[in-house]
């Protein structure tokens, strides 16, 4: 039987390609009522920045941040500066650099509104990074702590809906999502019915036995 072994070949190079690609990441922001003039903001990441070795740094960055920007993400006379501001209780969520027992924590959230143009953004970053560590080079693996905060800005602040961005600083694409809702995200939810669930079999169990 004949066989093209070139074409074969060629194939296989091209599995081979597609195999060792970096992917890109996905970073979704939720964010919902907090109460007490706070929101909650929950997280998850997928991708590149959570796989060893992680994501390749291709700029200079004093610390490492991850916003979205997109236009109407807060009500016009919400006023937001854009300067980092620190998270009351971090999450302990980190970025790890080159596979070394090298840390930089989670602990900022920065907000700008420009009314009526393109320019609103959202965000989470790092601590300042130690001398060359910012540098272009070096790889940065995300550590997720509980993914979880309250953010002191009233969620009165924000207009309800979905929005998406492009992350740029890293050798992999980062694709930056958000959500503002009056409800929590699903995983919240499950873990409340989870919560709910095991309530209900105590309560019966103590029922039972009186």
């Amino acid at each position: 039987m004949k066989t093209n072994l070139p074409k074969y070949a060629g194939v296989i190079l091209m599995l081979g390609a597609v195999t060792t690609a970096p992917a890109q990441s996905t970073w979704n922001y939720f964010i919902s009522d907090g109460g007490g003039g706070n929101s909650l903001l929950t997280w998850t990441v997928t991708g590149s920045l959570t796989t060893p070795p992680g994501a390749v740094l291709v700029s200079f960055e004093s610390s490492i941040g991850v916003s979205i920007n997109a236009p109407g993400i807060y009500a016009d006379s919400y006023e937001a500066g854009g300067a980092p501001q620190p998270i009351p209780a971090p999450d302990g969520s980190r970025f790890q650099l080159d596979n070394l027992s090298i840390y930089t924590p989670i602990v900022a959230f920065e907000a700008f509104n420009a009314p009526g143009s393109g320019n609103d953004s959202f965000g989470l970053a790092s601590s300042m990074l130690a001398p060359h560590q910012g540098d272009p080079g070096h790889e940065f693996l995300y550590n997720p702590g509980t993914q979880s905060a309250l953010i002191p800005i009233d969620f009165s602040n924000f207009n309800p809906g979905i929005y998406q961005s492009e992350q740029s600083g890293f050798d992999t694409p980062v694709t930056v999502n958000l959500t503002v809702a009056t409800v929590p995200e699903p995983s919240t939810l499950a873990l409340f019915a989870v919560g709910g669930l095991s309530g209900l079999v105590l309560f019966r169990r103590r029922e039972t036995q009186l």
